[in-house]
């Protein structure tokens, strides 16, 4: 199986979207009265999220071989590249063994980000975090007490479906774009629900200081993994056997460690602490796990219970008012799921025309709209 060619899959292609839809008439015989009038808005941007496919090999390489260190999910080399979008065709395909799709976002047509769907860890080799557990301590005899953390290696989430691979090159920074390409996820997932497991986990990229150190790396995991920070993180995305081989596995003590472990541990690194607080922004929780490396937090949501879930509603007309509310519309399965963002009403069905027309590629695939964040309450 092949993906189709983002460049040609498109019913929009190049002309008018009047052009399109009289074509679509003259062969289907009647234009759906739901999709007449997508020709306004021609002269905004064309914002979509979709499944990434080997033509986009040089475009994602442009910004992702200079990525931050320890973002093991995000492909930094060509052969890696080429080896994820490999897997996404494969993923699709249903291949056994093949457990990734990656995903990435364009503005008029260039791809400025990735992101990624890991459809279940821990399915080659166990999926490896520390779990944090707090313990208290007294003493009557003298009046004495004592409160201290540990870190248990652990593979809880085993199981469960991870959002990963999330890296905006620097020419999308700044454009909005990082919400879509972060939230159009969930919408694949609730397109294709039944691939998936009924668990959300995410990783995040844990704390350095200025000088790029991990701290945690440098006072804890490397006590025990005699080798860079670079070449472990390389090496536990082929292999992870050595991770349960070299580290401990009683719980180790963080107030034996400098206090910096202890502050770092769970704490997110500058640059995604944006992207985590999007994540919860959507209903997922901080959990008291971490990762082995660097100690970045871990957070996990059931599947059906992210607000992209809760609050995707069908679209029933093109009528939302410019000032209506950003939300996300998406469409179609598999390798021809779209989304993109445009102004909307869901409670009405109520959406973006413009929006809309992006990411309809089959009159017969239904378009839905959701909220990208949970409303404060009130």
């Amino acid at each position: 199986m092949s993906l189709p060619s983002p460049r040609y899959n498109r019913p929009w292609g190049e002309t008018t979207l009047s052009y399109w839809f009289t074509r679509r008439a003259n062969s289907d015989r009647e234009t759906p009265s739901l999709w007449r009038g997508l020709s306004n808005g021609l002269t905004k941007h064309n914002d979509i999220f979709r499944v990434a496919c080997l033509d986009d090999i040089d475009a994602i390489l442009g910004f992702t071989a200079n990525g931050v260190q320890g973002l093991t999910n995000v492909p930094r080399t060509r052969e890696r590249v080429q080896e994820q979008l490999q897997e996404t065709i494969d993923t699709l395909a249903g291949k056994p063994g093949a457990n990734r799709i990656i995903f990435v976002v364009e503005r008029d047509s260039k791809v400025l980000g990735i992101s990624g769907i890991i459809v279940k860890v821990g399915v080659e080799s166990p999926f490896y975090n520390f779990k944090r557990n707090h313990h208290s301590g007294r003493s009557a005899n003298p009046v004495l007490a004592i409160d201290y953390d540990t870190l248990q290696m652990t593979t809880d989430f085993n199981g469960y479906t991870e959002v990963a691979s999330l890296f905006m090159g620097p020419e999308g920074r700044g454009t909005g774009l990082a919400r879509l390409l972060s939230m159009g996820r969930f919408g694949y997932i609730r397109n294709n629900r039944n691939q998936f497991s009924d668990g959300l986990m995410a990783e995040i990229l844990g704390w350095t200081d200025e000088n790029g150190v991990s701290p945690f790396w440098k006072h804890l995991a490397s006590r025990f993994i005699d080798m860079p920070f670079d070449n472990a993180d390389k090496l536990s995305t082929i292999d992870k056997r050595f991770i349960v081989d070299l580290l401990p596995g009683i719980p180790i003590m963080l107030n034996l460690l400098p206090d910096i472990v202890t502050e770092c541990t769970g704490r997110p690194h500058d640059s995604s602490a944006r992207a985590m607080r999007m994540l919860q922004s959507v209903g997922f929780q901080v959990t008291d796990m971490c990762d082995v490396f660097d100690g970045g937090p871990a957070v996990k949501c059931p599947t059906d219970s992210t607000w992209i879930a809760r609050s995707t509603r069908r679209v029933k007309s093109l009528d939302a008012p410019a000032g209506a509310e950003i939300c996300m519309h998406f469409s179609g399965e598999g390798a021809h799921f779209r989304a993109a963002l445009g102004p909307a009403i869901p409670q009405e069905g109520r959406a973006d025309a413009h929006a809309a027309s992006i990411v309809k590629t089959s009159a017969e695939a239904p378009v839905y709209i959701a909220q990208t964040r949970e409303p404060a309450p009130i």
